[in-house]
């Protein structure tokens, strides 16, 4: 072998040996980079998958300081894990033994977001921030006890709200800070030894066929939304439903209404959504002198909105104009707010004269002058779209009593007759005679 190879050996030997040595190098750079912002997961012997995370530098010691999280499933922790990161990386993260109420049930909140119908989620919003933030916000999470919670319950009892309110204030606290202990940011939930105002069940109101009378007359002369009412009246739709309705749910020819979803008021707005069970998706008839009255509505509408054109001028009205398609709507065709209708509702009792009920309560009335007028109870449960059979019992089984009256009556009548009659062989075994 040549010098000259022998040179080009060693050389390529010598550029190898750095190769390599560069390669285990950053390895080991990679390795120990690790901790610090990519987290490690794994699985103990007993099954238990672990995640763990570097989320700072203790000040004392210069150590990095790691949160330990645990799961059943490695997916479980890995979720944990990049949330986590997500906020070490963004500069949002809090330490557990500094996290506060406030900043616990808004990160509760966001993770529930997914998770359930939308309408929850807004009543949850709703009670975190206007009712337990503004008093219970800046305390911390760790050092939030019973007596914090009662005093709240207490307060918001003392200044009007109603019990039912309060309860879910309750409710959503609770949940948030069971999934706290879920969570190990607490050991313990504070919620469970607090004492809930008792709760009267609110007695239904239903107006008798004269009332009814009273206030369609009133909302034939003063509104515009006449022909709601009148469909309420006949077919007990929720509030939602009726105010979700649109033109290609009635069918003119089949003498239908169809209920396919709701309007409902979410974080954004008014939307229209499916509704919960498939019992509430249901098919109803309509009798001759609604469809009448829904075709006079349409044609009013009708001549309101090319009013509406020709007043606006066509390039205008398409500008402001929401086609929605809708039964009731307000004047430019957007949905109506279900709050607004309900005011107006009860302006109308006023002028009519009549006592002061809720709008859920037309329902009521349907559903208690269904069953007296001799409506087959299974038959109304389909009408108003209950998930079971006991729960329209359980609600109007009042309206059914005079139907069981009137069956006992019945049935004594056919007995009448063989009163006087010898008792059989077997009876008379039964009674020893």
């Amino acid at each position: 072998m040549s010098a000259l190879s022998e040179t080009v050996i060693l050389a390529r030997r010598a550029n190898y040996k750095k190769e390599v040595m560069g390669l285990a190098k950053e390895k080991k750079e990679t390795k120990k980079r690790r901790g610090r912002g990519e987290g490690s997961i794994y699985q103990r012997k007993d099954g238990l998958w672990v995640a763990q995370a570097t989320v700072g530098i203790n000040p004392k010691t210069g150590k990095p300081k790691r949160k330990t999280f645990y799961g059943k499933t490695r997916r479980e922790v890995a979720d944990k894990l990049t949330k986590t990161l997500h906020k070490v990386q963004s500069g949002t993260y809090v330490e557990p033994t500094l996290l506060t109420v406030e900043q616990w049930l808004n990160d509760w909140l966001e993770g529930r977001k997914p998770h359930i119908e939308e309408s929850s989620w807004v009543s949850y919003e709703v009670m975190v921030r206007c009712h337990i933030n503004p008093t219970l916000g800046k305390v911390k999470l760790k050092d939030l006890r019973t007596r914090d919670i009662q005093k709240l319950i207490n307060e918001k009892l003392e200044t009007g709200l109603s019990p039912r309110s309060v309860k879910y204030i309750h409710t959503t606290l609770n949940m948030a800070l069971k999934q706290a202990i879920r969570e190990r940011l607490i050991a313990y939930n504070p919620v469970e030894a607090v004492e809930l105002p008792k709760q009267r069940k609110k007695e239904m109101e239903t107006f008798s066929q004269a009332e009814v009378q009273a206030f369609l007359q009133t909302a034939w002369r003063e509104s515009r939304h006449y022909a709601a009412f009148h469909l309420e009246f006949l077919t007990g739709l929720r509030r939602g439903e009726l105010l979700a309705l649109k033109w290609e749910d009635i069918d003119f020819k089949k003498r239908t209404l169809t209920v396919r979803e709701q309007l409902v008021r979410a974080k954004e707005g008014l939307i229209f959504k499916g509704l919960k069970t498939a019992k509430s998706r249901r098919v109803m008839p309509l009798r001759g002198d609604i469809l009448e009255v829904l075709k006079i509505h349409r044609d009013r509408q009708a001549r309101e909105k090319e009013n509406l054109k020709q007043t606006l001028g066509e390039d205008a009205f398409k500008e402001i104009y929401q086609e929605n398609d809708l039964l009731f709507c307000t004047e430019l065709g957007k949905p109506l707010d279900p709050d607004n209708f309900v005011r107006h509702f009860k302006t109308l009792l006023k002028k009519a004269g009549l006592k002061d009920v809720r709008f859920h309560d037309l329902r009521h009335t349907f559903a208690t002058l269904s069953l007296e007028a001799g409506v087959n109870p299974k038959a109304l449960q389909e009408m108003l779209g209950h998930a079971t059979f006991g729960m329209t019992m359980d609600t109007y089984g009042h309206a059914t009593q005079g139907m069981v009256e009137d069956a006992a009556e019945i049935v004594g009548g056919m007995l009448t007759g063989i009163k006087n009659k010898p008792l059989s062989k077997g009876l008379n075994v039964l009674t020893g005679s």
